[in-house]
Order: structure tokens, then sequence, then C-alpha cells
């Protein structure tokens, strides 16, 4: 195997978004220079070509998250110690070191896209040198590169709570609430795309108190329809009996046997209150930041089952069991849902970053990704 393994010309440092201390993304982000080493004979060096803004990203600069990236003195011409933020995204490999050279790895070549295998890389930055070990090739030729970008976290999270909790079959219902968040499309989507019906919760009120009707809802309803949504209903209505007897008719007399849960509180409990004997909720959020409360007739006389799930454990799961195999297969499939058309992952908006001069930008995509102003996705891309 023929390998191109180094470039003309590589930096010496390379532009990074990250923060020097935890605290609102508005006050400590901010766009610096950080060294670039040479890398040795055993890595790859690897430009990030678009990574995307999560919550949970936001949630590490404020400090909030179960794991934080280390602060470490890499700035050019500053010692204080500098964190790199982002956990997801897409890069190419444009140099491979010599030792790599006799590895049966026929991805492992310049030109070649990767992404990273576990969170907590740094992803915000413009090169990287990585071990192998850290990468995952992902080079499908119908995956575009912003689907590429943001494709491991929530798709993937999609996808592993619809095959971990459950074993089940065309026709069978499921539920969930946050239906119109990332997470949630691709739970309708991959649903879809295996004949498995979808009960959709989603806000009908906006506003600090949820006082405000949603303008938007008709229109939001009929997009999750248009995903494959087989029910949407709005989080008031769950609480009519004509939502109910609409539930019942879609499971042939029975309650769905699985639910998602990523809002906690009253949405989680009138969610169990529709759920089958002996069904399982898995909770991955709380935007709400109320506790999942259930009244403690449903787990007697129901026998429900409630369970957490992690992008993060499993994936480290996989790494400590030698499963990667699972995660290759998964990949696998859902990149032939995006390249058949059968999953579309939410828009993006793209940030081009030049340089420090562009900090204003950075830290508008961040307002955005936390004040709702805008609906898509915030991708930075360094130019």
């Amino acid at each position: 195997m023929l390998f191109k393994r180094s470039l003309s010309s590589l930096p010496k440092y390379s532009y990074a978004v990250g923060f020097a201390k935890h605290g609102s993304p508005a006050a400590v982000v901010s766009l610096a220079r950080v060294s670039l080493a040479e890398p040795t004979s055993n890595q790859v060096t690897i430009k990030f070509l678009a990574s995307p803004i999560n919550p949970a990203d936001i949630n590490q600069i404020q400090g909030t998250y179960p794991i934080l990236p280390q602060f470490q003195s890499t700035v050019v011409d500053n010692e204080t110690p500098f964190a790199i933020g982002g956990n997801e995204g897409v890069a190419e490999i444009v140099k491979v070191g010599s030792e790599l050279e006799s590895l049966d790895k026929d991805w492992l070549r310049v030109g070649s896209r990767v992404v990273m295998r576990n969170a907590g890389f740094g992803t915000w930055r413009q090169f990287a040198n990585a071990q192998v070990s850290f990468l995952i090739p992902l080079n499908h030729p119908g995956v575009k590169l912003h689907d590429a970008a943001t494709l491991m976290v929530n798709p993937c999270t999609a996808y592993r709570m619809l095959t971990d909790f459950k074993k089940l079959n065309p026709g069978d219902v499921i539920i969930q609430n946050g239906a119109n968040s990332a997470v949630g499309q691709a739970v309708i989507q991959i649903a879809k795309a295996r004949n498995i019906k979808t009960i959709n919760m989603i806000r009908g009120t906006l506003g600090p108190d949820n006082s405000l009707p949603r303008s938007d809802l008709q229109e939001l309803k009929s997009k999750l329809v248009s995903m494959g949504a087989s029910l949407v209903v709005t989080e008031e209505e769950m609480r009519n009996r004509e939502t109910n007897s609409k539930i019942l008719e879609l499971g042939n007399g029975s309650g769905p046997s699985l639910g998602f849960n990523c809002v906690g509180g009253k949405s989680a409990t009138n969610m169990a209150r529709v759920m089958a004997p002996a069904a399982t909720m898995v909770t991955y959020g709380g935007m709400s930041k109320e506790p999942v409360a259930i009244p403690t007739g449903l787990l007697i006389f129901k026998d429900l089952v409630f369970r957490g799930f992690w992008m993060t454990r499993w994936n480290e799961r996989c790494v400590s069991q030698g499963l990667d195999h699972e995660r290759e297969a998964m990949l696998e499939e859902l990149a032939q849902l995006v390249s058949s058309g059968k999953l579309r992952l939410p828009a993006v908006e793209t940030v081009s970053i030049k340089g420090e001069q562009d900090l204003a930008i950075v830290k508008d995509a961040f307002s955005r990704s936390m004040g709702g102003r805008s609906s898509v996705k915030q991708l930075l891309q360094f130019l």
C-alpha cells in the first residue's frame, strides 16, 4: 500500500475555539492559536473540516458535564492553560506517520475522512495530531460533509435506544417526548425504516412560563409526519381521552412497549401513563430540569422499567469490551440511511473561521445555539 505521508508544509500552530476557565460561553469562549507539534512516526495529522456545537459542549464550557476537557498550556505566546472544546466533527487525514505504512488499514491514507472514536478529543480546532486508535473512518460516498460532522452523537443515540432496550418487530409502537429534537427526528426516521410506529410528543406552548401558543404548531406536526411519524401530539393533548384512544388504536389495543424521555417532569409522567405493562422508559436527557416523577401505582400495577442511556458510556464500553464491530455496523447502517435519503439530519449553519479576528461571529454562534434564535445546528469550519 502506498501512502502520501507529508504535506509540502505543515503549520506550526492551529486555530482553536476553547476556554481558559469554566463559565458562560459568552464570557469565557475564546479563539486562540495553539501549538502544533510535528507528528511522531506513529501518528496522523488531521484537519477538521466541520465541527458542530452541541448542548453537551456548552455544558462542558459551563463545567457541569461529567466529562470535561483538559486545560493545557498550548496557546502560542501565552502560558495560561486552555481547553479546546468540541466532541463531534469530521476531519481529513493530511499526513500519515512512517511507522503506520505496514498497518493493514485501507482507510489510513491522506484524504481519508475520519470521526472521533470517543468524546473529549477537542474538535473545535483546525489541525491536530492523533493516534490511529482515536479515529474511525467515515468515507461513505453518499454522506455529505455536514452529515458526517453530525452523525456520531444524535443519530447514534437514536439508533442505540431503538436497538438495545427492547426487541422491536415491524408494527410495534414506541413513544417519545422532545420529538422535534435532533435525536427525536432521528428516532422517527430510523423507526420508519424498520416499520416501527412512533408516538411523538412536542410542546404546544412556548415562552418562559409556557403560556404562549406555538405559532408554528401545525407546520411542526406536518414536518414530523413527513419524516415518518405515526402520531404527533402536544404535551397538553396527552391529557385528553381522544389522544389515549388514538394511542390504543395505533397499538391494536395496547400501549407502547418502549419510550424515550429527554424532558423529565410531567412530560415523563404523562408518557408513563399510556405505556403498556412491563414497558421500558429510557431517559437520555432532562430539558425541563425536573426529575422523573412516576406515581407508585404505575410501578406496582404496570411493573414499568426505567433505564438511562448516555452515548459516551456506550462508546467507552465498545473500547473496553472490544465491540468495535457493533459500532462499525451501526455507522454503516446509518450511512446507508443517510445516503438513501431515509435519514435526513437537521439543517446546519456554517460558521467560517479565518483567524482570531472572527471571535465575534464564533460567540454569536454560541448565542444562537443557546438562545433559540436559530433552529439549525451551528457548524464551526476553519478556513
